[in-house]
């Protein structure tokens, strides 16, 4: 505490600026993550904490979603894994065309994967009726899957793309050099030097499933989990209670995943540092023949079901009744782009959203790492923290903190801003705080004996030096707020409709026309928002440089 106390003295009477920057960034995290999770730990009573936990209904609800997360994992792990290796070590035809399907994944919202499964593989779906005659249901545990493992696939392609690149190719030619065929090069060398990767991209695919909300909801069915129950409760009875604890059920997995991903995060940084590098130029050793073809199939199979999902959602829009009258129409077209106030309000909140989880990111970033004030760790945990909540239940903790006195904010487009922010600053303060670390620590010495404060070297000389991360910040915050959820579905407002929202109940009202039409304008805006940040950005701009940070 006195250390403390003389570190704050020292900074007010060097750099007020940056004990100013310090107080707000403190005050806005107290306020907007750690104050509303209280709030919502709260609220459950005893009688709610007893129903939650005796009543089959949610039993089946947290065992679900157990399942859900073993399932998806496993084959979104699987099937990245093999698709990063295919463009990065097997060298297989067309690794350049493949290496861009995972990435335009990322720019379509993860829920349009669930409205694609039901127009392409649904009872009256294209694939299924249509072309093969079978009348099938995609809701359920399969559909949920499936629609789970086209959803978190890339996550695992970009963390294991990263990982096959730093993996140094002098040692697997020297396994071969001792002998070792290309199996025993693949199980003995590649394998074990990316298996951190294998870990880290493990536990982050199962965070982000845990918390689904889109998929479930689309094709989940009668198949509930707990994410779908927390909305459910509180939009439909208006149990707060009972949806606070069940929402404080599913944190509990989150936080032991949160906690074992960090702590293979700083396994696999430490494992890379020692093997990572291409210092030899050497080429990685060919694979099999047959292994290679047999990732080329699969590559191709992955490619024209990605087209295939993504575009029926396009064929969709201009369909009259999907299902049963395929006939052209420019009506739902009609009707997404006279959304404007769902399209605009997506964009504009979106935008400020990332502005603020860029500006965010990276001032706590230069505090933790630079700044020298006291309870950095407290700082660092504090901006950590949303990476270990669910959409769900961040979602109602702001309606329970900011629906009454002292700070009244639901209904407001500033709720929805502060939360689309909050969701991702996990992730935007990883990438800042992972290039300040680059940076040498002689730049700030040389400003400060300029005669610069701290706050003044952050803007004049460290912030134009990262400027590559401050734009994979924005970009990645931007892509993801546009099309979010979860946590938002529970701020909107008649006077602040989000896109996202609308066709999710479009899907549930069975307008898939109108649905499918308001999805492809989402993917339009967006793809076309990227478009020009990059023309007006210029190269800096990477719309996949946040995978270093692990998402």
């Amino acid at each position: 505490m006195t250390a403390g106390l003389r570190s704050l003295g020292r900074l007010w009477r060097f750099d007020r600026g940056l004990l100013l920057a310090y107080g707000l960034a403190a005050l806005f995290l107290l306020g907007f993550v750690v104050a509303p999770l209280v709030r919502v730990a709260l609220e459950p009573s005893a009688a709610d904490w007893r129903q939650v936990l005796t009543t089959p209904r949610w039993q089946r609800a947290a065992l679900n979603t157990l399942v859900t997360v073993g399932l998806s994992t496993t084959s979104s792990l699987l099937l990245g894994t093999a698709f990063a290796f295919a463009v990065t070590r097997a060298r297989v035809p067309g690794a350049r065309l493949f290496s861009v399907v995972p990435l335009f994944l990322l720019l379509t919202p993860p829920f349009v994967s669930g409205l694609a499964f039901v127009l392409l593989l649904g009872r009256r779906g294209l694939l299924t009726y249509h072309l093969l005659g079978l009348e099938t249901s995609v809701y359920g545990l399969h559909g949920v899957w499936l629609a789970q493992t086209l959803s978190f696939f890339p996550v695992a392609y970009l963390v294991l793309r990263g990982a096959f690149l730093a993996v140094d190719p002098t040692l697997e030619q020297a396994a071969r050099g001792l002998g070792a065929d290309r199996g025993q090069v693949l199980r003995s060398v590649t394998l074990p030097l990316v298996t951190p990767a294998l870990l880290a991209a493990a536990l982050f695919i199962a965070i982000g499933v845990l918390g689904d909300f889109g998929n479930p909801m689309l094709v989940g069915g009668r198949f509930q989990v707990l994410a779908t129950a927390v909305y459910t409760q509180l939009t439909g009875w208006a149990s707060f209670g009972t949806s606070a604890a069940l929402g404080l059920v599913l944190l509990v997995p989150a936080v032991a995943l949160f906690a074992a991903q960090q702590a293979v995060q700083a396994a696999t940084r430490q494992r890379f540092a020692t093997v990572g590098g291409r210092g030899a130029g050497l080429p990685a050793p060919a694979v099999a023949g047959w292994l290679r073809w047999s990732l080329f199939a699969l590559c191709v199979l992955v490619t024209l079901f990605v087209l295939a999902s993504q575009g029926v959602v396009f064929v969709g829009a201009l369909t009259r009744l999907w299902g049963v009258d395929l006939a052209f129409t420019l009506e739902h077209a009609r009707y997404a782009f006279g959304q404007v106030g769902g399209l605009g309000n997506s964009l504009r909140f979106a935008s400020l959203a990332a502005l603020l989880c860029t500006a965010l990111s990276l001032l706590v970033a230069y505090l933790v790492q630079r700044g020298g004030v006291p309870a950095r760790r407290g700082l660092d945990l504090a901006t950590l923290l949303p990476a270990a909540v669910p959409g769900t239940l961040l979602g109602v903790a702001f309606v329970l903190a900011f629906n009454g006195p002292p700070l009244r904010l639901t209904g407001t487009g500033l709720i929805i801003v502060v939360a689309m922010a909050i969701s991702y600053l996990p992730v935007g303060y990883r990438i800042c705080a992972a290039a300040i670390e680059q940076l040498r620590p002689a730049l700030d010495d040389s400003a400060a004996n300029l005669g610069a404060s701290k706050l003044r070297a952050l803007l004049t000389v460290t912030a134009p030096l990262l400027r590559p991360a401050l734009a994979a910040t924005f970009v990645f915050a931007f892509v993801q707020a546009v099309g979010t959820l979860s946590t938002v579905i529970f701020l909107v407002s008649f006077d602040t409709p989000l896109a996202s929202v609308t066709i999710l109940n479009l899907a549930e009202q069975g307008s898939w026309g109108r649905a499918a039409a308001l999805a492809s304008a989402l993917v339009l805006v967006t793809v076309a928002a990227l478009a020009l940040l990059y023309l007006v950005a210029g190269r800096s701009v990477r719309l996949w440089g946040f995978s270093r940070a692990g998402g």
